[in-house]
Parts: structure tokens; C-alpha cells; sequence
């Protein structure tokens, strides 16, 4: 039986010195996450004691489970005990079994290597009743959430976690008054006949929903026909042009008829939904007389779901993992095409090892439906492949000539072995089959897990016998040819995205090898850079480069210009990774709201000919003002691809409020420019989690993860900048983005009743950001002072560094307390699909009671 393993153990704990007893801290992080019967069973109690012991330190006794937290939030309470339970009781807290925790471990974006590729071996709690000194420091404990959420204990919050769900259930559009025409404008009314083009696979669900939504919207049912009449008429034609990237379409407005022309089916989708647009903007079911050319500048528009779990997520059956009301936002904001993760011997049978294959056909039928259902919204389905994936070495006890490149208990299926070949192809074209409609595949085939021999060497070669005596550009390249072979056999249009990422890789080359296997790509296949990657870097007269995730630092630079140029060179289409809504520089908020940095990248992508984007990584997919505004980017209309944020912030805010909003994202983007830009800075910083991470007295020696614990470990965190200059960077970074939060301050007296839920939204996200870049400088000015004590006591500035000390922890209670106001009304702060919740109310709450204990501590 092959299967994932469990992490290591090491023996190496955490202290929690504020808490009174580890059973408390349990029950605290637990509570309204896991039902108390489960944290019982746990603690090996009774539920009573669990409820008195939560009532005991303040919490509400009536709390109730939402289950989605099992479901979509299993990250946050793995994490959450990890430092707590011992493998048993974390299994039994979860209700899973060793060997979906392996696999949740395993293949959820890396979890394991978030967590820090170890499992802290703690001792089993088990319950037992307070002495009357924990009882004393229970006491305080609730005296603390007292004092300073005395407003949020009675009360219920705006949000609860997850609620965001609701905003992706399919709504119909709200009726609205309309005034009076224009004499340049047409009325759509009654008079109107929409006549049915005939054949299409999809046309008839777009037409249908328009005409649906123009009647609830405005109050006017449209008549269909299959023929010309008398009365006004909207006519709809396709005709190709090879010369025209798909869904360019033309709208043209005259006083008895409206012609929307297209390329192909989705173009006419995309007519139709400017339409709408033009309609709802103007406020009437008005159209102005003309004719609108809209010709496609990136014809590809890819994004992963906001609310999506990233492991297995077809197996998920009681979950909708796309919801019809999120493809529906996608779709307005122009996206067509999403993706999720697959692993192929889950999708296809594996004769070799058919006990990682079982659920495929849950999985297939699961995919199946997903094309189905967002084909009717113009959106194909798109898999994320990193294959062919490794095995365990006791699988090559019966197969050692498959064995390739090793890397710990784990061996390459070799790619240059005819076998694998043959899998890596014949899936392919098997998953094709059962999934006709499947719009493509997008492989990564470096870094990432352990696949080709040279997947994972870095800048090493291989231990392989076989590959080491090839190039890497070859394997690379075989690989991503065999993967299209085995789709185009079977639907020839399937587009075939090839990710460069990890090709940076010399694999003990002297030279890098990038144009190489592009030069031996099949011809029919795309070519994806990270845009951003190998742009160099001089922030505060330190030099770096950017790997990738970088939004404060827009693109593309000179390595994917290049790369970029040899496939164009080949015939290739090529395509841009980026991240338009946030990243690893803050990925706790759905949006950073920096538009004029997410224009600048778009521009020049335009400029450099690209006609593809893949809109983000698991992180980014939230239908947001930052998509809205790069939708604008992707038809140039009537020649013209100018976009004014400025007439965007009228659109959105108002004519009273706009230019004060365009001055505060200018504000935010000069602040996010002085990022300290270094992919350790993104991977183990505390800005991901901001004021969540907890301050500690003494260090605690763990080394800060990937985007999973900051600890304390300012060494990781700093990347390549001086101590002096990463601290200065983050405090430059949040004074200058709080000036962009005193510009919404002064528009907000100028933003009328239609424009507050989109003004309150951009508020509180951007009040969210400053919490997190705030508490990250003070975090690491926290750990240089408390390093600084033993030097310093002899220096004389004991005291001195004290009440500096005191001070950080006073303003990083107040970031506490700001930000729990703002998830209390926000359920998408704090939220990531690869990491679920990095924080919870409660972990705020807590953050509060750490700095409290540490200032008396200091105090003292």
C-alpha cells in the first residue's frame, strides 16, 4: 500500500507562558471551530467541563460550529494545534485518519513544509481541574477580554467566517428606475425582438440570461423570434477571423436594430454582457447609437477560485467549489478560464499502484460537471499538472528501472524511461477523453514537488544514471511534449500552457537554459513566464531581484521579455503569470487596492505583446475592484486602450469623491513601493499574518516557514536587508499608506448613499493592509530591542529600551483591536484558499492577552 507519510517529529516545543494551562489554549483555539464533544474526546473529559472551562475564560457559551470549518478551514485548526496535540489527539480533533492527513500534508500547496517539514513531538494533554492559581490567572484572563471587548461580547458580528460564501450564490439583478433617453440614445423596451441565431453549443443560455436579467433589471421582457419582423430586432453573427484573437466582437446601435457580430461564440456572450454594463452605468435601459468595436488584446484570462480548497478539491462532494454566483462575477469581469489542482493517477487508473486511484471517478464526473457549468458563463476549466509525480522507493522494489533522481524517502518516475513515457501520455489522452470539454492543462515541470529527474536539482544535476547524461532542456521539454501529444490526440485545440517557473534552475549548467527548451517545444503549445521574474531590484541602496509575487514591483522584466521573444520567434503564443489582486506581500486581504501599479503592469504588457494572463496563483480570486479595473485592459475599444483611474473613481465613488480616491491609491502605491522586496521577505515575513503573530519574551530558536509560522525569526524574515533597513522599510512602508487612509477619511464626507457599500469596502480593506505592514515593523523592531536587552543593560539604555518596548506592545494591541473590527465586518480578511484563515477572531483576541502578560512581564 503506498501512501503519503507523516512528518518527522523533533522534539522542540513552544512556551505560551499567558495562558494558565495548555487545556485552556486548546479549548480558547478551538472554540467554535470543532464541536466541544470533539475537544472532549480530545482532552479525554466530559463535555460540561469543556463549556465550563471556555466559560471560564469569557468565551460564549453558545457558540456554534459552522461546519465549513472542517471543510474549508482545516488549515487554520491544523496549524492552530500544531504546536498544542500530539499527532493522536490532532487526528481525533479532526476526525480524519493518518493517512488523509499525510495527504492533506502532502499535497495541500505544500502544507507540510508550511508548518516547517517537522510535527513538534509535545505531550498528550489530558484534563484536569484548576489549582487555584490557574483559576486566578483564569480570572485576569477574563478581566482582559473585558476591558478591551467589552463592545464585541453581547454583541454578534456583522460577518461570521465564511460568510463571503453568500456573496457567490446566483442573485438576480435588482430592479432599478430609469429616467429619460437621450435623443443620441435608443430605448431598450418592449419593441424589441430578439432573434435566436441558431446553432450554438452555449448562445442559447447567454441569450436567455440576458433577456432574464434585462426584464428583472429593468422591468422590460424582450420577445424572442426565429425570424425578422417588423419591430426592432437584436441580431447576433459569427464569423471567424483568423486574424482576430478570439471573442473580438463588434456592437453596432441604430434606431430599429442592434447587430453584435463576433469571432466566435463567446464573443457574442461578451457583447452582450457590455451591453448590460453600458446600461447599468448610464442607470436606464439606454443605448447610445453607434457602432463599438472591441478587439481582443489577451484572448486567455485564467484565475483560480477565491473559495476553493487546493489539495483534492474534486473529491470534495458535499462542496461547490466553483458556485454559480462566482462564475457569474468572474464572467462580468471578463474572465474565461479557471483552474484547480489535479494529480493524474487520481483523475485516471493506475494499474501499478490503483490505490492512489481510487475517488477517479468521483473526480471525472465531478470535472465533467464543472466544464459543463462554466461553459454557460463563457469560463473553460482548465487542470494545474506537475507531473509525473514521485514515488515512495518502496514502489521501485517492483519496477527499478522506473527509478530516477532520488530526494529522501521519495524517487522520480524517470521521464526518459519509455514506460513513464508511455503513463505520462496515455493519461493525458485518457483524462481528455473522459473530459472532452476540458479546456487545457497548465503544467509546471521545475521546482515545486519532485517529478522529472531534474525537477528539483536546482543547481545541481541529477542523481539519475539515465538523465544526467541529457540536458535538462531536453527532459523539460519532453515532458511538456508528451503531456500535449497525449491531449491534441484526442481534442486539438486544448491549450497547452507551459509555465517556465523553476526553469531559472541551472541544474549544474554553466549557463541558463530557458530558450533552449522553448526552442524545443511542440509548436502547438503556449508559453507562460512568471512576468515580474529576474527584475532587479535597488530598494534603500540594497540589490536584489524579483523571483515572482510581486506587485510592488510591476512587470514584466528583461528575462520574460526574452523568453517571451523566442517562442513569438517559433510561432508560440505566449502568456504572463501575474497577480493582480494581492500576494505573498500581503495575502490576508482579497485586494491590495494599489490600481495605478496593477495599470502600469498591464500597459506594459500590452506593450510587449502578450496575449495571455493567468490572473494568480491559489491567492487573487476575488472578484474585486483590481479585476474590475484590469477588465478594462482587455479589449481595446474602437482602437483606443487608454484607461483613466480617475473616471474609474467617478464611476465607482462619485464626481465629489473621485479625485480624493484617485490621491489615495496614488498614496497606497508610493507606500507599497517601498516594500522590501526579497522572496524570503514574501515566504517567512509576518506580514501574512500581521497582528496575529504573538510577540515572545525570550526567543523561542524556531526558524520562521513559508507562509505558515513567522515565529520570531527576524534573521529569516529579512531576506537580504540589513536588520536597520528592513525594520525602516516597513516603517516608511505603513507611515506613508496611513497617509492614503487619511485621503479616504476626507472623501468620505463627499461619497453619496449609491457609493457607500464599494466606498466602505475599499476602507476597510485598505485600514486591514495598514494593520498588517504596521504590526510587521513593529514585530521587527520588537525582536531587535528584546535581542538588545543583555548588550544594552551594560550601555545603561536598560530602562530606556524598556518603555520602547512597552510602547510597541500598547500600538500593537490597538492593530489587534483594529483588525478584529474589521474581520468582525469582513469574513474575507484574514482569509487565503491554500492557508484557509491564517487568523480568527479569537486569535486577535488572544494576540491581546500575549501582550498584555508580556507588558507586565516587562514592567516587572
Amino acid at each position: 500500500m503506498l501512501s503519503a507519510m507523516l512528518p518527522r517529529l523533533e522534539k522542540k516545543t513552544l512556551a505560551f507562558p499567558y495562558f494558565p494551562t495548555i487545556q485552556q489554549l486548546i479549548v480558547w483555539r478551538n472554540w467554535g471551530l470543532v464541536p466541544a464533544e470533539r475537544i472532549a474526546e480530545v482532552l479525554q473529559t466530559n463535555k460540561e467541563n469543556i463549556i465550563e472551562m471556555a466559560q471560564d475564560m469569557g468565551l460564549k457559551v453558545d457558540e456554534r460550529v459552522d461546519e465549513n470549518w472542517l471543510k474549508r478551514g482545516y488549515i487554520t485548526i491544523i496549524r492552530a494545534n500544531w504546536h498544542l496535540l500530539s499527532y493522536r489527539q490532532l487526528l481525533a480533533l479532526l476526525g480524519w485518519s493518518a493517512e488523509k492527513l499525510a495527504s492533506v500534508l502532502k499535497e495541500d500547496d505544500f502544507l507540510s513544509v508550511k508548518l516547517g517539514g517537522f510535527k513538534p513531538d509535545v505531550d498528550e494533554v489530558v484534563y484536569a481541574p484548576l489549582n487555584e492559581e490557574q483559576k486566578k490567572r483564569t480570572l485576569e484572563i477574563r478581566k482582559i477580554i473585558e476591558k478591551h471587548f467589552a463592545h464585541a461580547k453581547d454583541e454578534k458580528t456583522h460577518d461570521i467566517p465564511f460568510g463571503f460564501l453568500k456573496e457567490f450564490e446566483l442573485k438576480a439583478p435588482e430592479f432599478k428606475r430609469s429616467g429619460e433617453a437621450e435623443p443620441d440614445e435608443v430605448v431598450l423596451n418592449e419593441e424589441w425582438c430578439v432573434r435566436h441565431p441558431g446553432n450554438g453549443k452555449n448562445i442559447d443560455t447567454f441569450i436567455k440570461r440576458f433577456v432574464s436579467n434585462h426584464e428583472k433589471r429593468w422591468g422590460i421582457k424582450l420577445r424572442f423570434s426565429d425570424r425578422e419582423n417588423r419591430d426592432k430586432n437584436i441580431f447576433f453573427e459569427i464569423k471567424h477571423d483568423n486574424n482576430k484573437l478570439s471573442e473580438s466582437h463588434t456592437i453596432e446601435i441604430t434606431d430599429r436594430a442592434i447587430y453584435i457580430k463576433a469571432v466566435d461564440e463567446t464573443g457574442l456572450l461578451r457583447g452582450l454582457q457590455w451591453m448590460e454594463k453600458a446600461m447599468d452605468e448610464r442607470g436606464g435601459p439606454f443605448l447610445k447609437k453607434g457602432l463599438v468595436n472591441r478587439e481582443t488584446c489577451f484572448d486567455t484570462r485564467i484565475i483560480h477560485a477565491y473559495c476553493a480548497v487546493f489539495g483534492d478539491p474534486l473529491m470534495e462532494t458535499e462542496m461547490d467549489i466553483y458556485p454559480e454566483g462566482l462564475l457569474a462575477k468572474l464572467s462580468e469581469l471578463g474572465i474565461n478560464g479557471i483552474w484547480l489542482h489535479g494529480v493524474l493517477y487520481t483523475l485516471v487508473p493506475w494499474d501499478e499502484a490503483p490505490e492512489l486511484s481510487i475517488g477517479w471517478e468521483t473526480r471525472i464526473h465531478r470535472l465533467k460537471d464543472l466544464t459543463k457549468k462554466a461553459a454557460q458563463y463563457g469560463i473553460g476549466v482548465y487542470l494545474y499538472l506537475n507531473e509525473p509525480r514521485a514515488m515512495p522507493q518502496k514502489f521501485f522494489e517492483k519496477h527499478p528501472g522506473w527509478k530516477g533522481h532520488s530526494e529522501g524517502d521519495y524517487a522520480a518516475l524517470c521521464t526518459s524511461v519509455k514506460p513513464v513515457q508511455d503513463f505520462l501520455k496515455n493519461s493525458v489522452r485518457k483524462l481528455l477523453e473522459q473530459v472532452p470539454d476540458l479546456a487545457g492543462i497548465i503544467t509546471i515541470t521545475m521546482s515545486e514537488n519532485l517529478t522529472n529527474c531534474y525537477s528539483r536539482t536546482f543547481d545541481q544535476t541529477t542523481t539519475c544514471p539515465r538523465c544526467s547524461s541529457r540536458e535538462p532542456h531536453e527532459v523539460v521539454a519532453e515532458v511538456n511534449r508528451l503531456i500535449a501529444e497525449g491531449a491534441h490526440s484526442v481534442k486539438k485545440d486544448a491549450k497547452i500552457i507551459c509555465w517556465t517557473w523553476g526553469w531559472q534552475n541551472t541544474c549544474g549548467r554553466e549557463r541558463l537554459w530557458i530558450k533552449d527548451a522553448v526552442g524545443l517545444l511542440p509548436e502547438n503549445v503556449t508559453v507562460m513566464c512568471t512576468s515580474e521574474e529576474a527584475i532587479e531590484t535597488n530598494i534603500a541602496g540594497v540589490k536584489g531581484s524579483v523571483l515572482d509575487y510581486s506587485m510592488s514591483i510591476p512587470g514584466p522584466g528583461k528575462r520574460a521579455l526574452d523568453v517571451w521573444d523566442s517562442a513569438a520567434k517559433k510561432g508560440l503564443m505566449t502568456m504572463a503569470k501575474v497577480q493582480f489582486n494581492n500576494t505573498w506581500e500581503c495575502s490576508a486581504v482579497p485586494y491590495i487596492s494599489v490600481p495605478g501599479l496593477v495599470a502600469q503592469h498591464l500597459e506594459n504588457l500590452l506593450n510587449a505583446g502578450v496575449t495571455g494572463l493567468m490572473l494568480g496563483w491559489s491567492l487573487g480570486g476575488y472578484p474585486s475592484i483590481n479585476l474590475d479595473l484590469a477588465s478594462q485592459f482587455y479589449w481595446k475599444q474602437n482602437n483606443s486602450s487608454e484607461i483613466d483611474l480617475l473616471e474609474m473613481a467617478e464611476r465607482k465613488f462619485g464626481s465629489k469623491a473621485c479625485k480624493i480616491v484617485k490621491e489615495a491609491w496614488e498614496c497606497f502605491g508610493n507606500a507599497f513601493k517601498e516594500f522590501p522586496f526579497d522572496v524570503m521577505v514574501l515566504y517567512t515575513g509576518p506580514q501574512n499574518v500581521g497582528p496575529k503573530n504573538l510577540l515572545y519574551e525570550k526567543p523561542t530558536g524556531f526558524k520562521a516557514t513559508m507562509v505558515g509560522f513567522p515565529y520570531d525569526d527576524l534573521e529569516t524574515w529579512r531576506g537580504i536587508y540589513p536588520e536597520e533597513i528592513f525594520e525602516e522599510q516597513f516603517k516608511k512602508l505603513s507611515e506613508k499608506w496611513k497617509r492614503g487612509l487619511d485621503k479616504l477619511a476626507e472623501a468620505e464626507c463627499f461619497i453619496e448613499c449609491k457609493n457607500q457599500h464599494e466606498f466602505g469596502d475599499l476602507k476597510n480593506i485598505s485600514e486591514a493592509v495598514y494593520c498588517h505592514f504596521r504590526s510587521t515593523y513593529l514585530q521587527i523592531k520588537f525582536v531587535r530591542l528584546r535581542d538588545s536587552l543583555n548588550i544594552s543593560a551594560v550601555a545603561g539604555k536598560y530602562v530606556e529600551i524598556k518603555k520602547e518596548i512597552i510602547n510597541i506592545i500598547n500600538e500593537e494591541i490597538k492593530l489587534a483591536k483594529k483588525l478584529y473590527r474589521i474581520v468582525s465586518l469582513d469574513s474575507r480578511v484574514g482569509y487565503e484558499a491554500s492557508n484557509h484563515y491564517f487568523y480568527t477572531l479569537q486569535d486577535l483576541i488572544e494576540k491581546v492577552i500575549c501582550c498584555e502578560y508580556l507588558r507586565n512581564e516587562f514592567l516587572n
